[in-house]
């Protein structure tokens, strides 16, 4: 079983901690290099557009997965690692996938 490792982090204000597997916290400091985002502020966007009553841990997670997903739909279109998307776009359409995804099932 894969160990977890908890870290306190700042969150709109507010001090909080969340557990991930160091892979999971290393892939979402990958991440906020790529987009240009601290670990904090990413993830109170990933808190601020919570579109369901899920907890901001597997909140995370599923952003991790969905972002790494929609990363290998762009990169298997042909585009390159220097045209990546610019001003945090990615980001966001990673959240609105997922927001997407979830009133789909809703219906």
């Amino acid at each position: 079983m894969t160990k977890l490792v908890n870290r306190v982090l700042l969150i709109n204000n507010r001090r909080t901690s969340m557990r991930l597997c160091l892979k999971e916290w290393e892939v979402l400091a990958e991440i906020c290099k790529t987009e240009g985002l601290s670990r904090n502020a990413l993830i109170e966007l990933i808190e601020n557009n919570n579109f369901s009553s899920l907890g901001l841990t597997y909140m995370t997670r599923l952003f991790i997965i969905s972002y790494l997903f929609e990363a290998a739909k762009f990169s298997s279109n042909g585009c390159s690692s220097s045209s990546r998307h610019k001003n945090n776009r990615k980001v966001f359409q990673t959240i609105n996938a997922l927001k997407a995804r979830s009133l789909l099932k809703n219906i």
